[in-house]
């Protein structure tokens, strides 16, 4: 019988290891990759598009343009597709990227073959229906002014400002009057300038069946690989900022305040990256980072802080976000900063990385844990440029990290002479000084 009384013992992760998926090819030469896991039989198609917010001439286009483009065809319209997919137990999402829209369809393998059908059809033949096409305007539209009532992002939107620059696609503010503006004939013109299968990729996952591959193919590698891939957002103007800055939101009515801060860092194919990773964990990263420990537990600041590490294809950025008091402000980015100096001038303990990593390898394990986490993963390949043999050196560096590895990145990136700080709250009430 178990002794209840008795913490279990804790053991260290063994044999976490992701065998990449290897690539095969419709007929048409489309790249597909198939994530056949699990027993239970339903399965995700995700269609991946190049196309996405830095290829935009309009705020919101992909986003609008993908999601009309799945709500009716010349043989389905927008009611007979929510009843088809409603009634089979299935459903849809779609998702912009910088440079890719996602269109995801998830179903029982039984009905596979009705959503593809419809995928297939709302692809080849799209109606662009100008009546489901207001429904999604005002619906994005209302989210959109309910956002701007927050100052938590009135504040990340002041950030990326700085980060990227005001005319930057990136930082674009897209208000609810933007998103009333756009047409049909403008998300038709995204549609014939990206949805081409030449810029097509395709991830599969669940119990995927040989039968499932071949419906895959006759429907979407029976479309022509016309024209070419549109050309990549140039990014060789970009230049990240070199020194810190400071912004203040003014939200009269804010009763605490949002702060959003950032460093500029580094792409996620930079060699420091995962061990960089394992530093910002440490930061602000899990409940019981320095952050947490120090802003929320000891101080009692704030309900909660976050770091975290982007790293997108071009660009990258250490993050750090908060809410509180507003005659706690000040107090509390005087804290972030000696968190980051304390960093940089002392190791830390073999005990503390020792929790950083099994949480770090605990979050790992969890992509593994079901064929459509997995399939998120192979997406990240395509959608932020991440390796395939990222997953497994990520496990390898984390493992083999140092205190004196983590000091090293503390003093190459933590660095309060570009740090970027945005707060949003009555200005009248924020002192700085």
């Amino acid at each position: 019988m178990t002794d209840r009384t008795k913490a279990p013992a804790i053991k260290p992760f063994e044999g976490v290891r992701l065998d990449f998926p290897d690539t095969r090819y419709l007929s048409n030469g489309i790249p597909i990759q198939i994530i056949n896991q699990g027993s239970d039989e339903v399965n995700r198609l995700s269609l991946y598009v190049r196309g996405g917010i830095v290829d935009e001439d309009y705020p919101l286009q992909s986003m609008l343009t993908s999601a009309i483009l799945v709500d009716g065809s010349s043989d389905y319209t927008s009611s007979q597709i929510a009843q088809c997919l409603d009634f089979n137990g299935a459903w849809k999402a779609v998702q912009s990227y910088d440079d890719w829209t996602e269109i995801s369809f998830w179903s029982l393998n039984e009905h596979f073959d009705k959503t593809l059908d419809i995928l297939s059809s709302c692809l080849k033949s799209p109606t662009f229906d100008a009546d489901v096409f207001g429904l999604l305007q005002r619906r994005h539209a209302s989210n959109s002014a309910t956002q701007h009532k927050r100052g938590k992002y009135l504040a990340s939107m002041a950030l990326m400002n700085m980060l990227y620059g005001p005319n930057h696609p990136l930082s674009r503010d897209v208000t609810p009057d933007d998103i009333m503006k756009q047409t049909p004939s403008q998300a038709r013109d995204f549609y014939l300038r990206f949805f081409k299968p030449c810029g097509m990729r395709i991830v599969l996952a669940g119990c995927v069946t040989d039968e499932m591959f071949s419906m895959t193919d006759a429907a979407l590698g029976a479309m022509h690989m016309d024209g070419t891939v549109p050309s990549l957002y140039d990014w060789s103007a970009y230049r990240p900022p070199e020194s810190s800055q400071l912004v203040i939101v003014d939200k009269p009515d804010a009763v605490q305040a949002s702060i959003a801060m950032a460093i500029p860092a580094i792409k996620r194919q930079h060699p420091d990256y995962i061990k960089l990773r394992v530093l910002i964990t440490l930061l602000g990263g899990y409940f019981g980072s320095r952050l947490m420990s120090n802003v929320r537990e000891d101080k009692g600041y704030t309900y909660g802080i976050s770091a975290m590490l982007a790293g997108r294809k071009q660009s990258g950025y250490i993050g750090i976000s908060t809410e509180c008091e507003l005659v706690h402000t000040k107090p509390l980015i005087d804290e972030v900063k000696h968190e980051m100096r304390r960093l940089r001038e002392e190791l830390v303990s073999e005990a503390e990385l020792g929790i950083v990593r099994q949480n770090m390898i605990s979050d790992l394990v969890k992509t593994l844990d079901t064929p459509f986490n997995v399939a998120t993963y192979v997406a990240s390949t395509i959608t932020f440029g991440v390796y395939p043999e990222y997953f497994n050196e990520q496990v390898e560096q984390i493992m083999a990290i140092t205190p004196v590895d983590v000091q090293l990145m503390a003093q190459r990136y933590l660095n309060d002479d570009k740090l970027l700080t945005a707060i949003a709250a009555p200005k009248d009430s924020i002192n700085l000084e």
